[in-house]
């Protein structure tokens, strides 16, 4: 959620800035146009990184469980019983 608000306040930012330059109509758009690109760009290549890193660390920790569960399984058991004296 705190992104999301970072990356629209820079939006936003672009923009006015854009928008108070002393340049024409057409080169405003132009200028606008780029910056939108290179946002979308920026925020695009952004959720990828966060998206594989994300997958990697899901990846690891299935792969920590599974050996767990195996170390579990393979591990033998012991039994302990006591005879009527208490003794074991």
């Amino acid at each position: 959620m705190h992104i999301q608000s970072f990356v629209r306040g820079i939006a936003v930012g672009f923009l006015l800035g854009i928008l108070y330059a002393p340049d024409r109509g057409e080169e405003t758009r132009r200028k606008i146009s780029k910056k939108t690109s290179d946002v979308k760009d920026a925020v695009k290549n952004t959720y990828e990184t966060i998206s594989n890193t994300v997958n990697k660390v899901k990846d690891k920790a299935n792969q920590m469980l599974h050996k767990g569960e195996d170390e579990i399984a393979t591990t033998p058991t012991i039994s302990v019983t006591s005879n009527k004296s208490g003794t074991i």
